[in-house]
């Protein structure tokens, strides 16, 4: 699978496309979302499992009421970004069937788990700490 194929994925900077198992977007603030790609990499490779990318969102204004010309900002996905998941659904959804996508998914669920489990275990400590030196 040629880089040559996916423009958007090559001016990210990506020069394995073969090695994507798979992504996950999201929006930790409102002008801002993180594309998150995974990789497959060959046993004893030193580049990276994940790599993250932050993008900005473009900034518009948006009309609520026109009688009072009241008007709130309005976040839009990035173009490139759009076109970049593009590419990476067209990836994925060659390796990947039904039953693996699900798979992933489960395996990503429980990671988070794991991941949100330990950091309010640590908050838990924290709180502990600070009551008992006060």
């Amino acid at each position: 699978m040629s880089v040559s194929g996916y423009p958007t994925l090559s001016s990210m900077g990506i020069q394995n496309p073969n090695q994507i198992t798979g992504y996950v977007l999201s929006q930790p603030r409102a002008d801002t979302d993180l594309l998150r790609i995974k990789y497959q990499r060959p046993k004893g490779s030193f580049l990276p499992v994940t790599r993250s990318y932050k993008i900005g969102r473009s900034q518009r204004m948006h009309v609520i009421d026109s009688g009072t010309n009241q008007t709130e900002m309005v976040y839009e996905i990035s173009p490139m970004l759009s076109r970049a998941v593009a590419e990476l659904d067209k990836i994925v959804n060659k390796h990947l069937s039904q039953k693996e996508i699900l798979q992933q998914i489960s395996i990503e669920v429980e990671r988070m788990e794991t991941d949100f489990l330990a950091e309010i275990a640590s908050l838990r400590q924290l709180i502990e700490k600070l009551e008992k030196s006060a």
